[in-house]
């Protein structure tokens, strides 16, 4: 599946390279990242960068490409914000001037929902789960608030839906 992602800053260029260069170094997206470029305005030398698509699987790619776009934005200095968008349409949203006041435990939280965000959405010809019967680990299942996990719960992309952090509105989920 290919996430798009985007980079909304005062200087959208500057960061949007800075974002694909740290995506294109890493080992664990090598051959999954691609530049959406469109051609340069008048007077300007080279295409703008306009959206990073990257090739995503569940599993440790997705965790990856989550780890990577947490420590970028939590690095940047000002109003940046990154904006994911999944094939459904599904969209998440981090925000760096939140992001960098998470304390760890709340930091891991939000790794946790941008990993969560780019798997899959659940297959549709596959029962749920039936209310009355335990999840296997209740620790895994309770979401914020309950267990020991830490990861919030993402809601489906019926509507908008706050990717809670330890009480921080720093992603969001949008159908």
């Amino acid at each position: 599946m290919d996430v798009r992602v985007t980079v909304d800053a005062d200087d959208r260029q500057v960061e949007s390279e800075s974002l694909h260069q740290w995506l294109v170094e890493s080992a664990e997206l090598r051959g999954r990242v691609v530049p959406v470029e469109s051609p340069p305005p008048p007077g300007a030398l080279g295409p703008t960068l306009d959206a990073i698509l990257v090739a995503v699987a569940p599993g440790s790619v997705a965790t990856a490409l989550a780890t990577i776009l947490v420590t970028w934005i939590r690095h940047r200095g000002g109003a940046v914000r990154i904006e994911i968008e999944l094939p459904d349409g599904r969209r998440a949203r981090l925000e760096a001037d939140k992001v960098r006041t998470l304390t760890d435990a709340q930091l891991r939280g939000e790794l946790g929902a941008v990993v969560a965000a780019l798997q899959p959405p659940a297959d549709p010809a596959r029962p749920p789960a039936d209310p009355a019967r335990p999840p296997a680990d209740p620790a895994r299942a309770a979401g914020p608030g309950g267990g020991t996990s830490g990861s919030p719960a993402i809601d489906p992309p019926a509507g908008p839906a706050a990717l809670p952090a330890a009480g921080r509105d720093t992603a969001r989920v949008d159908g």
